[in-house]
């Protein structure tokens, strides 16, 4: 040992238990060595010391382990193991919320006194389930793991010890591990290939877990100490069979605390049940019980409080009552059960009187009745026998009267009994569900809970406390030489020289208490003595153990004559003999059993029966023992047979003994539940407190024979990792570079290490896989490394300050020749500059002065120019205005002038045209009724189809007769414009020559007057004749107009004719086709009649008829074209083929549906093809909906048939068929057949979304049906609607989940482990030399790219809605940011500031991904681990730091932070995380934990992200629908379909046929 200036100790403090101090001073004065030691809190302590190397020395300071190893998860690897090491790293560690720690086969666990639950989650089962111990953090789930690991691989059977003292948390430990081994079969199996986890346990798994609240209520109670007490032993088998299924289970408890029942200290309660049960029965239900309310019975109100914080007893009534039923005690049963329980608090308020000598109790007493009737027994023997005795001798018996305590005794005494019995009861029925015969026979293996309570030490120690310490001693036998044979056989195995390993050996005390003449063998034979009592056996005691050799371990007080010690392992303990006898005796007076045994209560006679049949197993057990021992002696002479009641201790060393033996039988693993503090307070630490645990609950003793052995044990790679700088580069470069390194060079180096290192051989043993060390040697090598890595570390930086000063002074010498020539050019150029200024200034002062006259000049210019332009254009505008009014009046004169004319003659044409309008429709509707009152009558029709063809052939004459008249009128109206051309040529010839005449007559006026005359009336004969042909010229304008109009008005009489004459051909056809389906349906049931069955569920016959509308819209609408590959032609009509055969082969192939089922099912939706897909495929719509359009095209003609009936059935097995192709998907095809079915899925959605709305908005569907028909429609294509949005949602979510687990086993390999940043390698995390030891498969981000792309292109060449895949895409980047983030936030030395860079990297490359597919939000789906690898990169050593990241990760709670900061891994040449600044973190989450208790909330703590796996919304409910489009019946060559290529084949046929009769 070294104790040099600096070193850091432990000193011992009355305060702490163990406080941290440095030495300050290290002198050798006068034969002792002298120490100065620096406490923690400031204090100076000086201690002197013979020698610094005798451990035994108690002057001489602890040495404290180095800052890398104080908060170790296993406390054997510390290189000190001593008490105070012990104590400070579980201290470090709970301030750190870490509440498991390891301890050699130990898990030490301290409870927090708060709600942890994010520890026990789904998700952290999942993270432990088949994980090695070591693999992850110290905790309960990995102790539970290892049993189940060994017991399934070494079919050994397992036992898991639980023990602590009272509030130490044993029985949520105990509980929590039954949670695991019901859950993680389910975990295993969702691992080995289930779609998703089975949330829901088994029948036998929940009983099992439904035995906690039942045993919670009836044996657990409120203590100062703890709120759920546990008030009695537990030993739970869970039996397995041999899959390693969990078939059953047994329970077996020990040492009830019967005083429980009758006396509660101050602020402590009874048994929950009681509160539970008047709690929680309704008002009539308590009313037939006779019970009120809790502080009304004496049995619950001793303790002054019968409310618990945060617990609700009617709730927990529920709970318990929903236990009882599951675990197979029905109703009868709880009420005769609620019923004992009721009589009990009775029996407490029984009011015995105190007499002078004696007591007595009335028959009549209220309280003494209402329990006696519930009980069904006699209420004067009851009361009798309670202030009575009977003393049985050989020839008499004798009755004699009881003292008034004597008789409160007898009473409590009798409540006692029954509610032990019914507690024994419950067991064994328990124990009857959960193993019955059935599953005895098939148990191959169990695993085995103890939930036993830890060594007590109180100011009075009583009866219980001896027999729990009894028990404790047992268990730590069985544990010290369980370790030390772990130890030896660890030894064994990698075959290293060791020596015998000495331990502390309780067996004296043990033989103390359970020998022939011991203290349980004394105290049974004072108790069947009937005047037997506590100062008698005490002084037999003394008599008898009070001298060697078993006075080494038993002893008598120095004062006072009640008490005993016995030097148990942990410390001695002083026990009070008052009440001994008594509670050893534990039985009632042969008078009150026999009046109990009486009973007409069915419930308590069985629970009577069921204690008589165990006292009688018991007493077989014992027989059989002593037979074995030898213990039986044959006498002569007669014996008298005896039945001895068995005593509470004798029963308790026998159940202990069977116990002891069972744990034997296994492998056993031990978890020590540590209680912090007094106070219950959360995540406080009470060193003095839990240094007492430690020592009484073994650890320390295992810890010491660890010490005795070698207790560090490092593998040879992580020694050389850590320890290979010791060496010279030379030894250990070519390890490094070497790739084809054996196991043996690895050896080879770490010999040369410890040789050059360790010069005592016998600090250390290599064996065959690891090296082990003495204690105190791991902290020697260390303060070696670190010396080196010191000198190291200062000669780096001298070298490094040296070269930086060099170049410091080689800078400054070469600036100041920079500097001198720098000034002399600044000189020279300040001088060139100044005459450069000066000439400059010349120049601009000339220029300057001539840019002003110019700028003057051209300023005047301009000023005339605009002066000019501004008079000009107003003379224009003035001209143009004039102008512009000029006009306007002469335009409003002429308006004016001409809107009387045109007003008159527009009204009076408008009145004309409604005159006309008005008589047209008189006569049309006369002639519309005869045509409707012709058209009903079908025997007509053949007449009117003659009448309107002869009346089409007669407008078509005449409207020939009109145009020939039409063309004469027009011949004549041009020669009559040809002879009105000719007469205004005359006219103007005639002026001319007027003009000409009126000169010459002016001139010659009186030779031609007469002439002039004469050609006056020739003017006027032109005039009148001009005025004749203008009016015969509008005559025959008119005349044309209205041929006109009547030619128009016969042209639309024809078109409507024809029309009406193609609709009663179709009328005609349907009617003809309703009339050969009656028929037919006429013979079938004149068939079914003969017969004698009758069939109700007729097909619809109307849509023959009612359905013409529809079934154009299905033939012309959707089957618009007919590109049928292979044997399918163009769909012309066969020879000879009407539409009545086509139709008719067609109803015979869609009611077959037994055939064309099958051949879909199997032809053509399990014999699909997906066609290719990628960048350069491009894919119309028709080559990737086929199966929904052949599907659309055929669900459509059963529906123009009627056959409703045969549609759903085809649809069922489409719909069923599709759902489990899907389901089977898998591998490559996972992908692309998903996009697949997803898009015909649509497809058939869109279609029937379009009947829906068709058959709901147009009215042809409502007046072709009647109201019931038209419903029946409408609710078919409902269900439909529905059935196709569940298929939708359903295919989708299987799919995605499917995606999810192929994504899960990439994602954390890939995005997590790949090292995918060029040329950065996160070596550290590794472990030693990965090429010997990884042999996972790997994944790389290529692989998770490749993965999004080929869902982005599959869906975009399927046309899938953009954001179906955005919704896809950010669903599973949502769930890879979950499962990353899950697993990271689990590893150990995993997470540092290099695996941040190659986090982000890869982060960034998915980002990128996203960006480049228009997926702006995939980021934020990823928001966990960006951060998280933000945090990883920056700084974390003040706690203003802390805050930092707090504002940067702000979706990550405290509580994640905590867990990463407290993970993170700290490089060699980095600076640890420091201790402050871990339990600022800590303090964080625990201040967040006490601001939501105090809201009533409850606090965030759970460091695992949610898991999105399902139910999924489907995403095309929230785009908007698409039109659909026409079908293209298009059916591949490659299908094998021949009837339904047959069925598209005449549909074809039928739709053509019927175009040809309509062009007809």
């Amino acid at each position: 040992m070294s104790f040099e200036v600096g070193t850091r100790c432990w000193f011992p403090s009355k305060e702490q238990g163990w406080i941290g101090c440095e030495v300050t001073r290290n002198k050798f004065e006068d034969g002792k060595y002298a120490l100065q030691l620096a406490l923690e809190d400031g204090t100076v302590v000086d201690v002197q010391v013979d020698s610094l190397t005798d451990d035994k020395d108690e002057q001489l300071p602890l040495l404290r382990n180095p800052p890398i190893l104080e908060a170790t998860e296993d406390l054997t690897s510390l290189s000190y193991l001593n008490e105070p090491a012990v104590l400070h790293a579980i201290k470090q560690r709970y301030a750190q919320l870490n509440i498991y720690t390891y301890s050699g086969i130990v898990l030490i666990a301290t409870n927090p006194f708060d709600r942890v639950d994010q520890l026990y989650s789904p998700d952290m089962i999942e993270a432990y389930a088949g994980k090695r111990r070591g693999e992850m953090d110290p905790h309960l789930f990995a102790i539970a793991e290892e049993a189940y690991r060994l017991m399934k691989n070494g079919h050994e059977n397992q036992t898991i010890v639980v023990s602590g003292e009272s509030g130490a948390g044993k029985t949520v430990s105990a509980k929590y591990i039954m949670r695991y081994f019901a859950s993680v079969e389910e975990e295993m199996s969702s691992n080995m290939g289930n779609l998703q986890h089975q949330a829901e346990m088994s029948e036998t798994e929940q009983k099992i877990l439904a035995t906690n609240p039942i045993m919670e209520a009836f044996g657990n109670a409120k203590t100062t100490r703890n709120d759920n007490s546990s008030r009695f032993g537990k030993y739970l088998e869970i039996l397995f069979n041999d899959k390693t299924s969990i078939i059953g289970a047994k329970i077996r408890t020990y040492l009830l605390e019967r005083s429980r029942l009758v006396y509660q200290p101050p602020t402590e309660r009874n048994y929950h049940i009681f509160y539970q049960l008047l709690a929680g029965l309704t008002p009539d239900e308590k009313a037939k019980l006779y019970l009120t309310d809790a502080e009304d019975f004496a049995y619950t109100n001793q303790g002054g409080d019968t409310k618990i914080k945060g617990m609700d007893d009617a709730k927990e009534y529920s709970i318990t009552v929903d236990a009882l039923q599951l675990v197979g005690i029905d109703e009868t049963a709880r009420a005769g059960i609620f019923q004992i329980l009721a009589a009990l608090l009775h029996i407490g308020n029984i009011e015995v009187k105190k007499g002078r000598t004696d007591a007595s109790l009335s028959s009549e007493e209220p309280n003494l009745i209402k329990a006696c009737e519930l009980l069904g027994i006699d209420t004067f023997n009851f009361a009798k026998w309670t202030t009575k005795k009977q003393i049985v001798t050989r020839g008499e018996k004798i009755v004699s009267n009881l003292n008034f305590n004597q008789a409160v005794v007898a009473r409590d005494s009798v409540a006692k009994f029954i509610y032990s019995a019914l507690f024994d009861w419950l067991v064994a029925n328990i124990n009857t569900v959960l193993c019955n015969p059935a599953v005895t026979n098939q148990v191959k293996s169990f695993i085995g809970v103890l939930d036993i309570y830890g060594f007590e030490h109180f100011e009075k120690n009583s009866f219980e406390q001896f027999c729990i310490n009894y028990a404790n001693e047992k268990l730590q036998q069985e544990f010290n030489q369980h370790v030390f044979k772990l130890e030896q056989e660890e030894y064994v195995k990698e075959e290293i020289e060791w020596s015998f390993i000495e331990f502390n050996d309780n067996q004296p005390c043990i033989n103390l208490i359970e020998n022939k003449i011991g203290i349980l063998s004394l105290l049974d034979e004072e108790s069947r003595l009937p005047a037997g009592s506590d100062e008698s056996w005490t002084q037999k005691l003394y008599q008898t153990l009070d001298k060697p050799p078993t006075n080494r371990v038993f002893s008598k007080p120095r004062f006072g004559q009640t008490k005993f010690v016995v030097a148990h392992y942990a410390h001695e303990v002083a026990y009070d003999t008052e009440g001994f006898i008594e509670k050893n005796r534990d039985t009632v007076s042969d008078g009150h059993l026999e009046v109990l045994k009486a009973s007409t209560n069915e419930s308590l006679l069985n629970i009577l029966q069921n204690m008589e049949l165990e006292a009688a197993k018991l007493e077989e057990a014992k027989k059989e023992e002593q037979e074995k021992q030898g213990a039986v002696a044959k006498r002569p002479g007669p014996m008298r047979a005896t039945n001895r009641k068995p005593t509470l201790g004798s029963m308790f060393k026998q159940s202990l003994i069977e116990l002891m033996t069972t744990i034997n039988s296994t492998n056993v693993h031990y978890i020590r539940c540590i209680k912090p503090n007094n106070d219950k307070e959360a995540w406080v630490f009470d060193n003095l407190m839990v240094l007492s645990q430690l020592r009484a609950c073994g650890v320390l003793e295992t810890i010491r024979i660890s010490c005795a052995g070698f207790p560090s044990r490092w593998t040879f790679d992580e020694f050389i990792l850590r320890y290979y700088i010791l060496t010279s580069p030379d030894e250990w470069a070519s390890i490094f570079r070497n790739e084809n390194t054996s196991e043996d060079d690895i050896i080879a180096l770490c010999k040369k290490i410890l040789n050059v290192t360790v010069q005592d051989k016998t600090k250390y043993q290599i064996g065959n896989t690891k090296i082990f060390f003495k204690a105190g040697m791991l902290a020697y090598l260390e303060k070696l490394r670190t010396d080196k890595m010191n000198h190291a570390i200062i000669m780096i930086q001298k070298k490094i300050r040296a070269k930086y000063h060099r170049k410091q002074y080689l800078r400054i010498q070469k600036s100041i020749a920079k500097l001198h020539s720098l000034v002399k050019g600044v000189v020279v150029r300040s001088t060139v500059e100044t005459e450069m200024r000066v000439n400059l200034a010349i120049d601009i002062q000339r220029l300057y002065r001539g840019e002003t006259v110019r700028l003057e000049t051209e300023q005047v210019l301009s000023s005339v120019a605009e002066i000019q332009r501004r008079i000009k254009r107003r003379l224009a505008e003035t001209h143009l205005r004039e102008m512009y009014e000029q006009k306007a009046a002469v335009s409003i004169q002429s308006r004016v002038r001409a809107f009387q004319p045109r007003r008159r003659f527009n009204f009076r044409r408008r009145c004309a045209v409604v005159i006309q309008s008005r008589i047209r429709r008189r006569f049309a509707e006369a002639k519309l009724k005869v045509l409707k009152a012709e058209a009903k009558s079908v025997n007509k029709l053949q007449e009117n189809s003659y009448k309107l063809e002869n009346k089409v052939i007669e407008l078509t004459e005449n409207l020939a007769a009109k145009v020939r008249e039409n063309k004469e009128m027009h011949i004549r109206l041009v020669a009559l414009q040809k002879q009105l051309d000719e007469t205004a040529t005359l006219r103007d010839s005639i002026e001319s020559q007027r003009l000409e005449h009126s000169k010459m007559i002016e001139d010659q006026q009186s030779d031609f007057v007469t002439k002039q005359k004469d050609l006056d009336d020739q003017l006027l004969a032109a005039h009148k004749s001009i005025e004749g042909y203008e009016r015969e010229i509008a005559e025959m304008t008119a005349r044309h107009g209205v041929l006109k109009q009547e030619s128009l008005a016969t042209l639309e009489e024809l078109d409507t004719a024809r029309k009406e004459l193609n609709d009663y051909k179709l009328q005609n056809s349907d009617l003809q086709n309703e009339v050969k389906s009656l028929k037919e349906e006429i013979v079938r049931l004149q068939n079914s009649i003969a017969l004698g069955t009758v069939t109700t569920s007729v097909i619809p016959h109307s849509p023959g008829a009612r359905m013409s509308s529809e079934s154009r819209v299905l033939t012309n609408e959707f089957i618009e074209e007919h590109t049928v590959d292979g044997m399918i032609s163009q769909g012309a009509p066969l020879v000879g083929a009407s539409v009545e055969e086509i139709n008719d082969e067609l109803f015979r192939l869609l009611e077959d549906t037994d055939a064309l089922n099958e051949e879909i099912t199997e032809g053509l939706l399990k014999g699909f093809k997906v066609p290719d897909s990628g960048v350069a495929i491009q894919l119309s719509r028709r080559d990737v909906v086929y199966p929904a359009r052949i599907l659309i095209i055929i669900l459509s003609e059963m529906w123009r048939f009627g056959l409703t009936k045969q549609s759903e059935n085809f649809l069922a097995q489409v719909l069923t068929t599709i759902q489990r192709v899907v389901t089977t998907l898998k591998g490559e095809h996972l992908i692309p057949s998903g996009a697949f079915w997803l898009a015909n899925v649509r497809e058939l959605y869109l279609f029937v979304l379009f009947a829906h709305h068709s058959i709901l908005t147009q009215e042809s569907f409502k007046e072709d049906m009647n109201k019931e028909e038209y419903d029946e429609y409408v609710s078919l294509v409902t269900e439909l609607k529905e059935d196709f949005e569940s298929l939708s949602y359903n295919i989708y979510n299987i799919w995605m989940k499917k995606l999810q687990k192929e994504l899960q086993k990439k994602a954390i390999p890939a995005i997590v482990l790949s090292e995918s940043l060029p040329g950065f390698s996160v070596a550290e995390n590794g472990g030693f030399l990965n090429k010997f030891f990884s042999h996972n498969e790997e994944y790389t981000m290529d692989d998770i790219l490749t993965f999004f792309n080929n869902i982005y292109w599959c869906m975009k060449s399927f046309h899938i809605e953009h954001e179906v895949f955005r919704q896809v895409v950010t669903t599973l980047l949502t769930y890879v940011d979950a499962i990353c983030f899950n697993s990271l936030i689990i590893k150990r030395n995993f997470l540092s500031w290099k695996r941040g860079l190659q986090l982000n990297y890869n982060i960034t490359r998915l980002e990128e991904w996203c960006k480049t597919h228009g997926l702006v939000d995939g980021a934020d789906c990823l928001q966990h681990l960006t951060q998280t690898s933000k945090l990883l990169q920056l700084k974390k050593y003040t706690t203003e730091d802390i805050d930092i990241l707090r504002g940067i990760c702000s979706d990550l709670t405290p509580a994640q932070l905590q867990k990463l900061i407290t993970q993170s891994y700290t490089a060699e040449y980095e600076s640890p995380t420091p201790q402050e600044v871990l339990e600022y973190v800590a303090g964080i989450v625990k201040a967040e934990g006490k601001q939501a208790n105090t809201e009533g909330k409850q606090a965030n703590t759970d460091i695992f992200l949610q898991l999105k796996t399902g139910p999924f919304e489907d995403p095309f409910m929230k785009i908007p629908h698409k039109k659909f489009d026409q079908v293209e019946a298009y059916i591949p060559a490659w299908l094998n379909l021949p009837m339904t290529k047959r069925i598209v084949d005449l549909i074809a046929q039928n739709v053509n046929a019927g175009g040809e009769t309509q062009g007809e």
